[in-house]
């Protein structure tokens, strides 16, 4: 009996703090997120369509919309509006957390630094090394040239936001709805 009870206890538990808690937390992320956006779009249309393209990125895949909100309205403070640049973006970093095996806010972060600066530094490139992801070698590909070319042109503060993004987009933004398959 004392241990039904305990077993009881931590199933009760489990439903309160985890999923009610889980379910509540994201709710507030998700409120938060659009509370941004209304302050920096100040359109009720344009906050519609970026949670649009939000909704899009990550349906079909094991990622939040609270998480892709959230990035989405960095994105937007950097500048970015809704539209096809916005997705393919919130699609990438998808894709790339996919291939990482990394959470949506961790390759959300890296994208935003890159929106911010406005072009991909050694930095970013590291973080995604770290991960396990060769982002040089992508946009390599992408760009039709060798990966020493691309970590000069690193360098060189060539590799602009939107190369970075529709690389990795291209190369990793429909693997995220395949790793939900296997998942």
């Amino acid at each position: 009996t004392p241990a039904a009870m305990k077993f009881a206890v931590k199933l009760n538990s489990f439903m309160t703090d985890g999923i009610l808690g889980g379910g509540l937390r994201r709710s507030q992320n998700l409120e938060n997120a659009q509370f941004q956006l209304k302050g920096l779009l100040k359109d009720a249309d344009k906050v519609a369509a970026v949670m649009k393209n939000v909704n899009d990125a990550v349906d079909g895949t094991a990622y939040s919309l609270d998480a892709a909100a959230n990035v989405a309205s960095q994105l937007a403070a950097s500048g970015m509006t809704a539209g096809d640049k916005m997705f393919r973006s919130l699609r990438g970093v998808a894709g790339v957390a996919a291939m990482t095996n990394s959470t949506y806010e961790d390759i959300g972060r890296i994208y935003t630094q890159v929106a911010g600066q406005g072009r991909l530094m050694g930095d970013q490139l590291l973080q995604l090394s770290g991960r396990g992801m060769n982002a040089a070698a992508t946009l390599a590909k992408y760009l039709g040239t060798t990966e020493a070319t691309v970590r000069e042109l690193v360098t060189q503060g060539e590799i602009s936001f939107e190369i970075f993004a529709d690389a990795m987009d291209e190369a990793f933004g429909e693997h995220a709805k395949k790793a939900n398959e296997t998942f």
